[in-house]
């Protein structure tokens, strides 16, 4: 037996609310069959507000919002504070290289003239001695927060410097061979096989920038000196014409660290130099010696 499709003659409506229906203005009526769907009943109110708030939205879409006036925040009124009192890091630009060295050598088998470097432990006893000469007395180790460092540039956290003043206001690094790869950025390459090339002074510019992006904390002027790597001339002689080979080079090793202290003590001289231009320059008191430190 085969069904024959007829067509249907009237339409009966359904038990639940048309769209038509939903979109009416006025949803107060309930029709009669809807008598048994008491959850549709409870929720039209819902259904209306949603219409009704579509519809304002629609209206205003293209309206210019007005403007809203926002409360300052703490955030806020701590960036507003740091603008006013300006950059709250100030860091000391490096000496002239003619004054604070090259600071650039490489030591190891292929080294012909290999540079005289300052051992870190000499380098900070000539900083605390200059400093004292100042009547400053330095400490060991301040904190400095919220510095990043080329080997992190994800974190910002305390970076441990050399020395600072007794107040805290004034800092000093000192970029020796040890911190090289410390402050050093990555794309340079630091050690070649039994050949190891340091670049002190780009590390110190390194450090320069990332202390001078500090962000926040309390104000201090920080100073970066850094280890000169003394060359001293191949055709150099001894005063003694008669020193065997083992004193001549004992005599041009004492010789580059005569002249490496003086490079670094013009680089702790540029940087009182601008002290006294930016009118940061700590007031003299009484120091004690600085071997008694």
């Amino acid at each position: 037996m085969v069904n024959k499709v007829r067509p249907v003659r009237r339409l009966s409506a359904p038990r639940y609310p048309t769209i038509h229906e939903i979109g009416q203005a006025d949803l107060s009526r309930v029709p009669s069959r809807w008598a048994n769907l008491k959850s549709v009943v409870a929720s039209l109110g819902t259904a209306a507000m949603a219409l009704k708030s579509l519809a304002q939205e629609a209206q205003t879409a293209d309206a210019p919002a007005a403007p809203v006036a926002e409360s300052p925040t703490r955030e806020t009124e701590a960036v507003r504070q740091t603008v006013d009192k300006g950059p709250l890091t100030d860091v000391c630009p490096l000496a002239a290289v003619a004054v604070a060295g090259e600071g650039r050598g490489g030591f190891g088998c292929v080294a012909i003239n290999p540079p005289v470097m300052l051992a870190e432990a000499e380098a900070l006893e000539i900083i605390e001695k200059e400093f004292v000469k100042r009547g400053i007395r330095l400490k060991d180790c301040p904190e400095l927060d919220g510095v990043t460092l080329p080997s992190a540039p994800e974190k910002k956290r305390p970076v441990m410097l050399d020395f600072g003043t007794e107040k805290g206001d004034i800092l000093v690094e000192f970029i020796s061979r040890g911190d090289v790869k410390r402050w050093s950025p990555p794309e340079h390459p630091l050690y070649f096989s039994t050949f190891n090339v340091y670049d002190t002074r780009a590390a110190a510019t390194t450090a320069v920038n990332a202390i001078a992006a500090r962000k926040g904390g309390e104000p201090v002027t920080v100073g970066v000196l850094y280890d000169p790597f003394v060359y001293v001339p191949k055709d150099w002689q001894p005063s003694d014409a008669s020193a065997d080979s083992e004193s001549a080079w004992r005599a041009r090793q004492a010789e580059g660290r005569r002249l490496a202290r003086e490079q670094l003590t013009a680089q702790i001289d540029a940087f009182f130099d601008y002290l006294a231009r930016t009118g940061k320059l700590p007031a003299r008191r009484d120091a004690p010696d600085a071997s008694s430190h």
